[in-house]
């Protein structure tokens, strides 16, 4: 377990803090139940935090038959750029309070409407069940709001889910949207030097010990899919990737993803895509989903920047 840790002093006092209490926290449950449940609580604690900063309205309701949080700050809108936001958790977890923790700050930084999916989660369903409801959000959208102006976000799985998204509109010639953000996660596997050093530095493997790194083949939802699919894994595939909208990738020098984040980055520039790339030092997987970090209110700044630069 790693009880403390060394940090530049540019990394926030709150993130050494939150570092050390994530290192010395329970194990999450193993059960998938009781994981589901676990992370909701937790979810909602970090919720509960966002809301305080970031004042939105929020109504549960569905579209295209998916259900969604439709989330818009409360001063209200006055664009019709539209984003959609793609929960993390493993394909597994993170529906209900998980789906907004990014979709309230990013609302309310932005002054955009965030449409947070709940998509179909595995094991239950499995690929391409979370692309197809995603998917058939997108295709609602599009009834009143323009490609160009439409985005999409997610983090870890959320951010491989946007990937996925994006090479079905490529695949299904739909209009493209006009610029996508990539948390922690790309349309490429965990893998590289990242994956094998961070359960020395990310606190939240560290308490888990060997073999707590994601491994694609071991994610339900990629039962029975091909690697080599560029539908599932489209960042293997240059000429997919050439097609992809202006993209923000963020990650952290902790984060088990950053090498997949920062080899997507490199790949979409080869494919003539406007790209950046932001690395937080110090800082682990998923880091913006406590606003209690400078860190993460930078995070927030730096999407709504990107979207309102890119969306208009």
């Amino acid at each position: 377990m790693v009880e403390s840790g060394k940090f530049a002093e540019w990394v926030s006092a709150e993130a050494q803090a939150l570092f050390l209490e994530h290192a010395r926290a329970p194990v999450p449950p193993i059960d998938l139940g009781e994981l589901r449940i676990f992370y909701d609580a937790y979810n909602r604690d970090l919720l509960a935090k966002a809301l305080e900063l970031y004042p939105v309205t929020i109504i549960e309701t569905k579209l295209a038959g998916v259900r969604i949080h439709d989330v818009r700050p409360e001063e209200g809108v006055d664009s019709p750029s539209t984003l959609l936001c793609l929960h993390g958790g493993g394909f597994m977890w993170g529906d209900g309070a998980g789906a907004l923790l990014e979709a309230v700050p990013v609302a309310a930084a932005a002054g955009m409407r965030v449409i947070a999916v709940d998509y179909r989660l595995a094991p239950e369903h499995v690929f391409p069940a979370a692309v197809d409801d995603v998917l058939a959000v997108y295709r609602a959208l599009l009834d009143t709001v323009e490609a160009r102006q439409i985005g999409l976000f997610g983090c870890s799985a959320g951010a491989i889910l946007t990937c996925e998204t994006i090479a079905r509109i490529v695949s299904d010639e739909l209009a493209m949207a006009g610029a996508i953000a990539l948390f922690h996660g790309a349309g490429l596997e965990f893998d590289g030097d990242s994956a094998l050093a961070a359960q020395v530095p990310d606190p939240k493997l560290a308490q888990q010990g060997p073999g707590a790194l994601p491994r694609m083949e071991d994610f339900p939802f990629f039962a029975g899919t091909d690697p080599a699919d560029p539908l599932v894994l489209p960042g293997h595939h240059p000429d997919w990737l050439a097609q992809f909208p202006p993209t923000l990738l963020v990650s952290a020098t902790r984060d088990f993803g950053a090498s997949a984040v920062s080899v997507m980055h490199r790949r979409l520039l080869a494919a003539g895509v406007d790209a950046s790339f932001v690395l937080f030092d110090g800082l682990w997987h998923a880091h913006h989903m406590d606003v209690g970090l400078p860190e993460s209110r930078e995070t927030y700044e730096i999407t709504a920047r990107f979207f309102r630069k890119q969306l208009g």
